[in-house]
């Protein structure tokens, strides 16, 4: 039963560290340089990204203890094809899918740094860096009907917290405005986020 208690329990450090990976991501587009020239932003992103990785490596681990673990009739195959496994097929699904998108996610931000060389690409890459917020989605629901604690209240208590903690920085993202101008080179970079034109944070 070892494997059994190893797997739920890399499955809910995933949810956390993902949560807050996903958190991070949705503040790290606006902060401020402090006093001591601290960037909050730069900050942010170094947390959003070192988060991320480690969830990641949970992810990876805890698909490993799925496949090993004799309790649960799952295969190597079955945990990489959504919809083949042999249990609960649906719930992971869920886990397969949100796996891809995180890694997907992960691929885009390692990615970041050369695609800001070419101009126009801003857009494109945002709306592949925002399948994290997909798989984290799916995530909490592979957990939610996959999961032998979803009942459990402290189970229950985890589930909650994450989702608020993305639903509030969600939340803050989308009521501020990014503000965007040109650099030298003629490419679109964000400069500062506003609530109100002309009010800088």
């Amino acid at each position: 039963m070892t494997l059994w208690y190893l797997m739920r329990g890399l499955g809910f450090s995933a949810l956390v560290v993902l949560t807050a990976a996903t958190a991070l991501g949705a503040l790290s587009t606006h902060g401020t340089a402090t006093a001591q020239g601290l960037d909050r932003r730069m900050v942010r992103q170094l947390l959003h990204r070192s988060t991320a990785l480690v969830g990641l490596v949970l992810l990876v681990l805890h698909l490993a203890c799925v496949v090993l673990d004799a309790y649960v009739p799952v295969s190597l195959g079955g945990a990489l094809l959504p919809f083949t496994a042999g249990y609960r097929a649906v719930a992971m699904a869920l886990g397969t899918l949100a796996l891809y998108a995180v890694a997907l996610t992960s691929v885009s931000g390692a990615a970041r740094g050369a695609l800001a060389r070419f101009p126009h690409t801003d857009r494109a890459w945002r709306a592949v860096h925002s399948s994290a917020y997909v798989g984290w989605g799916l995530a909490m629901l592979h957990g939610v009907l996959g999961g032998s604690d979803t009942r459990q209240a402290w189970a229950i208590a985890v589930y909650a917290v994450c989702a608020v903690a993305v639903a509030a920085t969600l939340t803050q993202r989308l009521a501020v405005r990014p503000r965007r101008v040109l650099d030298p080179r003629g490419h679109r970079r964000l400069t500062a986020i506003t609530s109100t034109p002309g009010v800088r944070r």
